[in-house]
């Protein structure tokens, strides 16, 4: 009887562990919309979180325009990913408003070891508004940077 007690008990953890982190994740740090802007996405509880777009530099690394909806509000932001041996990069987002005016470099991040990943702070993304995300290594011009296309 014991041992069948146990069996259920580490069934019943394995069930509700996971939503432990759930449950201690917040809100908007902030009150919505532009607000947001240069707001760290990570403890934030998404009511949905999607990847948009990717870009690669094979086989070293990729960007990818991430974005996540709170309370009927998109917004975005960019994570870059290193493989095992290569070198850095930095990455961001580019924010284009329906006038065609671009703001560059937004949530701007590096990943500077050899291998692992790293977010930007994200930024709103309302209708009418495109959005893309770039990465290049450290020390190399804009011209060299890949980009996602513009959502």
């Amino acid at each position: 009887m014991i041992k069948k007690l146990s069996v259920v008990a580490a069934a019943f953890t394995m069930v509700l562990a996971p939503l432990a982190g759930v449950s201690s994740a917040v809100g908007l740090p902030c009150s919505g919309g532009y607000a947001c802007d240069d707001k760290d996405p990570g403890p934030v509880s998404w009511d949905k979180v999607m990847t948009d777009d990717r870009a690669l530099d094979k086989p070293c690394g990729s960007v990818e325009l991430r974005s996540g909806k709170k309370d009927g509000k998109w917004y975005a932001w960019a994570r870059v990913n290193v493989a095992g041996g290569c070198y850095g990069y930095e990455a961001w987002i580019d924010r284009k408003g329906p006038n065609g005016t671009i703001e560059h470099v937004l949530g701007y991040c590096t990943v500077n070891d050899i291998q692992g990943q790293n977010f930007g702070n994200m930024y709103y993304w309302p209708d009418g508004v495109q959005i893309r995300a770039g990465f290049k290594h450290p020390n190399e011009g804009w011209d060299k940077s890949g980009v996602t296309s513009w959502h």
